[in-house]
């Protein structure tokens, strides 16, 4: 059955956010002390970056940064359930979610990861349904813009300390979050159309 382009982008952007759910989302890099100090020091005489730079586009260093090493790290999945194993490789998942997700705790947000794909799997169900309520997809499009926005606004916040312990963001994480994003918008569009599915 014919879906319109708007269909068609949510269920691709499900996809996106899946497999990118499953993809390195952060990594450590041992030989970029060098340049991530440099980086921090550029980055402190800036001073503060603006909105767009925090919660929308990745800065220039993180888009090279993701490409360094695509397939090494440790993926969402891996963080919001190798958190409970407390095995040594499950500690480090949890020091590097701390300090990566500007964590203050021992588990910074690896609960609220595995809203992930419950939502993004709600997203599927609704653009696969006839009759879908709008209130359903407005929801959705709030919890999904939420998360969006907690998970950014800590990696931002966390960029100086991130450096410093020589973390990298991998592409899975990217993936995730734009993800994310597009399919609140989605949502959000269908909702305020008041349908999910003609």
């Amino acid at each position: 059955m014919f879906q319109d382009p708007l269909h068609q982008t949510g269920k691709l952007l499900v996809v996106l956010t899946l497999v990118g759910f499953f993809l390195p989302w952060v990594r450590v890099s041992p030989g970029s002390l060098k340049g991530n100090t440099i980086e921090v020091v550029r980055n402190l005489a800036e001073g503060e970056r603006n909105f767009g730079s925090t919660l929308i586009w990745m800065r220039g260093e993180e888009f090279r940064e993701m490409w360094a090493d695509p397939v090494d790290g440790f993926s969402g999945f891996q963080l919001a359930f190798g958190a409970k194993s407390g095995t040594p490789r499950a500690k480090a998942q949890q020091e590097l979610a701390s300090v990566a997700l500007d964590g203050r705790d021992k588990r910074p947000l690896l609960g609220w990861l595995l809203l992930i794909p419950v939502l993004t799997l709600l997203v599927w169900a609704g653009l696969g349904l006839r009759n879908v309520p709008a209130t359903f997809l407005i929801l959705i499009a709030v919890g999904l813009g939420g998360l969006y926005a907690i998970l950014r606004w800590r990696i931002a916040t966390a960029y100086t300390d991130r450096l410093l312990a020589q973390l990298e963001l991998g592409p899975g994480w990217w993936m995730t979050v734009y993800g994310m994003l597009g399919l609140a918008l989605v949502c959000l569009v269908l909702g305020i159309k008041g349908r999910g599915r003609d």
